[in-house]
């Protein structure tokens, strides 16, 4: 009984500590101190959301994060907020992006940015969970300011 009684309060325990990490996260996007800190400039950003990427190296398993995207007119980046700051996951040029791709699965969209040996996995989120709309939509800008086309794999990370 006692062990399935801690069990139950570890299992509760974890996802506390998700939602707090995600709402975490949300509280960041807005952050211009966090995002100065991170290097990147207020004023040059065209757009920050919330997002969930996995970044892919090797054929290891890639393992999921909430993330900070940060879209300004020359660059890509996508943060982790780890003990309030944001880290960078990846900063990729656009000019020097090999590839984008955007996988579909059932309703859900995902856009893969290949950039040297990694691959970058995310989604934006928004009200309810994905946010296949804005998804798609940097999917299309990336495009749109000539980042190659390329074939998704398939569904990376959660």
């Amino acid at each position: 009984m006692r062990t399935a009684a801690f069990l139950l309060s570890s299992l509760l325990l974890a996802g506390a500590a998700t939602a707090s990490s995600f709402y975490e996260v949300s509280k960041a996007v807005n952050d211009d101190e966090k995002l100065i800190f991170a290097g990147v400039e207020p004023e040059k950003v065209l757009a920050r959301k919330q997002c969930g990427a996995s970044i892919l190296e090797t054929d290891d398993r890639p393992e999921f994060f909430d993330c900070v995207y940060v879209q300004t007119e020359k660059d890509l980046n996508l943060f982790s907020l780890e003990d309030g700051y944001l880290m960078s996951e990846m900063q990729a040029k656009l000019n020097v992006i090999d590839g984008v791709a955007l996988q579909r699965t059932g309703r859900w969209a995902q856009v893969q940015v290949f950039s040297n040996n990694k691959i970058a996995a995310f989604y934006i989120y928004g009200d309810n969970w994905i946010d296949t709309k804005e998804t798609e939509a940097v999917y299309h800008w990336l495009i749109g300011q000539g980042v190659p086309q390329r074939t998704p794999r398939k569904w990376i990370g959660r």
